[in-house]
C-alpha cells in the first residue's frame, strides 16, 4: 500500500509541476524520463504533449512516440494500438509515402489493426498509384505473416491474381495461396488446384520448379521425399 501511495504522490506532483508546460517541454520531459528508464512517467509526459499539440503533425509525432514506448518498453501492445489508431485522425493530407511509412511503424510496434486501417486508407486515397499492386502484395503479407489471418491473406493474394495477372506480384501471390493451403492449412486438394493453376499460367516462371516439387510431394512426410533425405541424415 505504501508503494502505491508513494507512486500516487509522484504522479500528482508531476501533474502539478507540469501545469503550463508547452508541447516541446512535455516532449523533452518525456525523453528525459525515458533516458532514466522511468517509462510510465515518460508516457504521462507524452500524453500531456498530445493534449498540448497545436497541429496534427505534432499530435502524430507524440502519438508515435507514445506508441513505440508502450510497445518497446512497457510491452503494452493494446496501448500501442490505441496510440497508432489515434494518428489516423490527423493523416488527411499525408502523402502516399508518408502513410506507407506510418503503417510500417505501426507494424513494428505490433499495432496490427491500426496498420490494416492505414493500408486501407492508402488504397482509398491512392488507388491510381503506380505501386498499387506492390502495396496490395505487401498488404496480403501483413495478413499472412503479422496478423496470421490465413483466409484473409488468401483473399488479398487472390485479388492480385485475378485483377493483375500480368504483374510481377501475381505469380508470387498464386504460389503463396498454394503454399498456405498445403503447408499451413493442410488442405491438399485446394493446394493442388492452385499449384496446378500456377504451372498452367506461368510455366516458365523461375518459381515453377519449386511449384512442381511441391505438387510432386504434396502431403508427403520428410521421410517420403528422396531429395530431402540428406536433411534427415544431418539431424539424426
Amino acid at each position: 500500500m505504501k508503494k502505491v501511495a508513494i507512486l500516487g504522490v509522484i504522479f500528482i506532483g508531476i501533474l502539478l509541476n507540469s501545469c503550463g508546460k508547452s508541447y516541446d517541454e512535455y516532449l523533452e520531459q518525456g525523453h528525459a524520463y525515458q533516458s532514466d528508464k522511468n517509462y510510465e512517467l515518460s508516457l504521462v509526459s507524452l500524453d500531456n504533449a498530445i493534449k498540448k499539440a497545436e497541429t496534427g503533425e505534432q499530435r502524430i509525432a507524440a502519438n508515435i512516440l507514445a506508441g513505440n514506448l508502450s510497445a518497446k518498453y512497457l510491452k503494452d501492445f493494446d496501448k500501442a494500438e490505441q496510440y497508432f489508431q489515434a494518428t489516423l485522425a490527423d493523416v488527411g493530407d499525408y502523402s502516399a509515402a508518408d502513410l506507407h511509412d506510418l503503417a510500417k511503424q505501426a507494424l513494428a510496434a505490433q499495432a496490427n489493426k491500426a496498420a490494416v486501417n492505414m493500408y486501407t486508407l492508402w488504397f482509398t486515397n491512392f488507388s491510381d498509384a503506380t505501386n498499387l499492386v506492390a502495396m496490395k502484395y505487401e498488404f496480403a503479407e501483413v495478413y499472412h505473416k503479422n496478423i496470421l489471418d490465413l483466409k484473409k491473406a488468401i483473399s488479398v493474394y487472390g485479388e492480385i491474381v485475378d485483377t493483375f495477372p500480368e504483374s510481377e506480384q501475381a505469380p508470387k501471390a498464386l504460389f503463396s495461396i498454394g503454399y498456405i493451403y498445403a503447408n499451413e492449412l493442410g488442405e491438399n486438394d485446394a493446394a493442388v488446384e492452385y499449384y496446378s493453376k500456377f504451372i498452367q499460367k506461368y510455366p516458365n516462371h523461375e518459381m515453377a520448379p519449386s511449384v512442381e516439387f511441391e505438387l510432386k510431394y504434396i502431403g508427403k512426410s520428410l521421410e517420403e521425399i528422396p531429395e530431402l533425405q540428406h536433411l534427415l541424415t544431418k539431424t539424426s
